[in-house]
């Protein structure tokens, strides 16, 4: 649990000053905020690995907080526990169904309270729901999403976002620095998705080079095509100088036979399903059939993006 970084929120000074104490004796990165606006601010630049979360504060109290939290893409998947005054059941029942993971009434036991902050962030660790090396929503999640809002009637649209030529830049520099990459693009679909569409987006990694960005109908080709053009610019640097100046590398095709494989570039194939179509798996398969008509268009130079018009 070494350099967890942990945000408390409560307003009485003396609260903070002793949780952020006990937790630093134990070698966790600890920030107190003593006042409910400062929160939401405060996560946008920053992303703890837990909150510990009053219920009584000026501003915006600990129930509003909790609730914002569970709603904002980037900050959805932080665990929330509420160390709280308050005892009454029904803020313990409200808080959980808000989607606190756990509950903590004041005065409380220094040592159980970091014995629930370790079970915490083990579970939140092993989490296979999470993409080990991004973070993001997995496969069952990024369906669970989907389905929720055909479920809803909303109109949305589901972009397919690989990698061209990933597999050679593997072959290549190796495997850390392919992770460098991955988790790049996973901050990038993060980044330029929120930037377009406020807090109506979703990313999910499928695995390897491969992601899902679930947004709004109107705003998925300007946010595809801010992450394309970010990702031209971006990608050079994880090249030699030798590279970049060629352009290209050289290393094995499947076929093990000696090719040349261009910089990098992202493919992004965005599909808007009709309210009617109910299947997951169609939607992927659509958005699968775009992303290999757009990999194999003749004369394509970088990233790319595509929209699905016939649905």
């Amino acid at each position: 649990m070494l350099g967890k970084k942990i945000l408390v929120v409560d307003d009485d000074p003396n609260v903070g000053l002793l949780v952020s104490a006990v937790l630093k004796k134990y070698n966790y990165a600890v920030t107190t905020l003593y006042h409910g606006d400062e929160v939401l601010s405060f996560l946008r630049d920053n992303k703890p690995d837990l909150i510990l979360l009053d219920l009584r504060m000026p501003g915006i109290d600990g129930f509003a907080l909790c609730k914002r939290i569970r709603e904002a893409p980037d900050t959805r998947d932080i665990p929330v526990v509420i160390l709280s005054g308050v005892s009454e059941v029904d803020a313990k029942v409200n808080t959980i169904e808000l989607g606190a993971d756990d509950f903590i009434t004041k005065p409380f036991d220094v040592r159980e309270l970091r014995a629930r902050i370790n079970r915490i962030l083990k579970r939140k660790s092993s989490d296979t729901a999470l993409n080990p090396l991004t973070r993001l929503p997995g496969s069952p999640a990024i369906e669970e999403e989907v389905m929720r809002r055909v479920a809803d009637n909303e109109s949305f649209a589901f972009s397919y976002v690989d990698a061209d030529n990933f597999k050679a830049y593997n072959d290549v520099y190796g495997y850390a620095k392919g992770d460098e990459v991955i988790k790049r693009i996973a901050a990038l679909l993060t980044e330029k998705a929120r930037a377009a569409a406020g807090d109506d987006y979703f990313v999910g990694h499928v695995g390897g080079d491969d992601f899902v960005l679930v947004t709004s109908q109107e705003t998925a080709e300007p946010a595809a095509k801010a992450i394309t053009e970010e990702f031209d610019r971006l990608i050079p640097e994880f090249y030699n100088e030798v590279d970049r100046r060629r352009g290209f590398i050289t290393t094995m095709d499947r076929k093990n036979k000696t090719r040349d494989f261009p910089i990098m570039s992202l493919t992004v194939a965005i599909v808007a399903p009709r309210t009617q179509q109910k299947h997951y798996a169609k939607i992927v398969e659509s958005a699968a059939e775009l992303k290999r008509y757009a990999k194999d268009m003749a004369n394509r130079s970088g990233s790319i993006y595509v929209r699905d018009r016939r649905l």
